[in-house]
């Protein structure tokens, strides 16, 4: 009974304090904030690379991105770990698209190592697509080191 009383103090203090509200949101509160970031890495003097980003309900980007650009946004994981994001990729007459998160732990669910610093790092190569991993099989030497999770279509 005691538990029912605190949480709703709780939800009161909430509604009466609209600050606090709005900077818990931002926070991400009751879940982890999570980046992702898309980088150019196609050689140079090659066909430029359009990219469009998008989840259910937000439209990330649609724009060329220059060598070494870097696309990046940050969002909270949903309550019920069921956000997605993927984007589409044209180079040249080659295009594909790749879900570029849809697991807090693994940043994808094909990923190989768990993603411990919430961000999740992609980049787009001549050969297809990379994401950056966290090795701890060495536990006094831990990397990081891009693996090759996706080839053009």
């Amino acid at each position: 009974m005691a538990l029912y009383y605190n949480i709703s103090f709780f939800l009161l203090l909430l509604l009466m304090t609209p600050n606090l509200e709005l900077s818990l949101v931002k926070s991400c509160f009751l879940a982890p904030k999570i980046q992702v970031h898309i980088i150019n890495k196609l050689p140079s003097n090659t066909a430029q690379l359009q990219v469009h980003c998008a989840s259910k309900d937000d439209e990330i980007a649609n724009e060329y991105l220059a060598i070494d650009e870097d696309l990046h946004w940050s969002f909270c994981e949903s309550f019920f770990e069921t956000t997605l994001y993927f984007c589409h990729f044209w180079w040249g007459s080659m295009n594909k698209s790749i879900t570029v998160f849809d697991d807090a732990e693994l940043c994808v669910h094909s990923a190989l190592y768990a993603n411990y610093n919430n961000n999740c790092k992609w980049e787009v190569r001549q050969d297809g697509f990379y994401l950056e991993m966290y090795n701890i099989t060495d536990v006094n030497n831990p990397s990081f080191f891009m693996y090759h999770i996706n080839y053009w279509s």
